[in-house]
């Protein structure tokens, strides 16, 4: 059954979220492709799985159905005309520069085709295309001889499309080792049997000037019905922010009142909007303190505030914090990521101590090894709830089910390979259904 996306916050009860578990394309990265493919480190595939896995059966135990992007593009690649599947494979291997492989891999079966445009494919798998000037020099300098190459990043299901009210806003990714992600998700979800019931806005690349790149999930939060807060930083630019808000989300949404843009540094630390803060229960965030209690004339995060019908304002005396309160209440609070100790801040907004993803209001995941955070929220009521891939499926279900249903929760989880990765909970989440809470 198509799925109606549902989105109106970032808190309420989380009930269908796509998820991408990592596999081969782990595999096949050496430390040739770290800085191409955008890796600190090369990860443990084991590992790397099995702390995925255990975040997913914290994701299913809590009562969110989770779905595997691998499964809905295979099924979307049975399902879709033939000529939206060969635009598809035309258009992957065009930005790849394998023209000549796109009438050949569109008469791939869909499993074999799925499981190829994501973990990569060899030229040995095409064997009846003959060699061009581009794989001869490939081949010279890369013996795993690949035509395509794989998407280590997919995993992080948060950046290809994003989930705003009533729609999936496909995104435009900022970087060439990651701009197919978004083809796949956006084709997945819009063709599957299980995909989603709506409109995909940017599906069609033509809809945005050429000039208008960068816009990914990570840099976008749902507020509420009246406030999203975007992230301008070095994956989202501020031409396509503008855009997005001014030619899609205020004429489609009257209730939306304003679209506040952080102005984050241009640092891989802080690449997103959601490495930096996350919403954890009603009038509650988690952040890095020293960027977003400050404002722009103190040292801060610069915030501009876009309303329909006005010209961009910054607000050079607020800090983030500030306009949280605005919208929220005086009484919002920021829970600093890594407590109040500067050096634990810094070590614990890398390790993503900031990136939590709500499964209900209070109810929240995030890494175990970011101890002083959750020493942070345990002072605000949280209790810690820590789920280990040593413990028994039946245990974990059990502090789960115990956790959901005390007042408020971390879930610490085991993600010492998945952090090294550069991704939280909500960065390897893309939630597209909550319940509507009543208010």
């Amino acid at each position: 059954m198509r799925t109606p996306v549902q989105l109106s916050d970032e808190i309420s009860p989380l009930r269908k979220v796509v998820v991408h578990q990592p596999g081969d394309e782990i595999v096949r990265m050496t430390h040739w492709d770290l800085e191409r493919l955008l890796f600190d480190d090369l990860l443990s595939p084991a590992e790397t799985a099995r702390e995925h896995q255990l975040m997913t059966q914290i994701l299913s135990d809590a009562g969110a159905e989770v779905v595997e992007i691998t499964t809905l593009l295979a099924d979307a690649l049975t399902r879709a005309p033939i000529a939206a599947l060969e635009q598809l494979v035309h258009r992957i291997c065009d930005l790849a520069g394998v023209g000549e492989l796109s009438p050949k891999l569109a008469r791939w079966p869909s499993d074999a085709l799925a499981r190829g445009l994501v973990c990569g494919i060899h030229w040995a798998d095409v064997p009846e295309v003959p060699p061009s000037l581009a794989r001869i020099r490939a081949g010279i300098f890369d013996s795993r001889d690949m035509a395509l190459s794989p998407l280590p990043n997919l995993m992080f299901m948060r950046d290809p499309c994003i989930a705003i009210y009533d729609r999936l806003v496909v995104s435009r990714m900022a970087t060439a080792a990651r701009a197919r992600e978004a083809l796949l998700a956006a084709f997945a979800l819009e063709w599957s049997e299980h995909g989603i019931a709506g409109e995909l806005s940017f599906a069609d690349t033509h809809t945005m000037p050429e000039s208008h790149s960068g816009l990914e999930g990570g840099d976008v939060l749902v507020l509420s019905p009246e406030v999203i807060m975007i992230g301008c930083s070095e994956r989202s630019q501020p031409q396509t922010i503008e855009f997005l808000a001014r030619d899609v989300l205020f004429p489609s949404f009257p209730k939306l009142e304003r679209v506040y843009v952080v102005m984050l540094p241009q640092q891989r630390s802080m690449m997103h909007l959601d490495t930096v803060l996350t919403q954890v229960d009603v009038g509650l965030f988690l952040g890095h303190a020293p960027l977003l209690r400050r404002s722009l004339a103190a040292g801060g995060a610069g915030v501009v505030c876009l309303a329909p019908g006005r010209t961009p304002q910054l607000r050079e005396q607020q800090s983030v914090l500030d306009v949280l309160r605005e919208s929220f209440g005086a009484d919002t609070k920021l829970v600093p990521c890594g407590g109040e100790d500067p050096l634990h801040q810094e070590r614990e907004q890398w390790t993503d101590g900031a990136n939590a993803i709500c499964l209900a209001p209070g109810k929240i995941i995030l890494y175990s090894r970011n101890v002083r955070t959750i020493e942070a929220l345990a002072e605000l009521g949280f209790e810690h709830a820590r789920v280990s891939v040593v413990q028994e499926p039946e245990h974990r279900a059990e502090l789960v089910h115990a956790g959901m249903a005390a007042e408020r929760t971390v879930f610490g989880f085991s993600g010492s390979e998945l952090s090294r990765g550069r991704g939280g909970g909500r960065c390897l989440t893309m939630p597209l259904r909550r319940e509507v809470r009543s208010c």
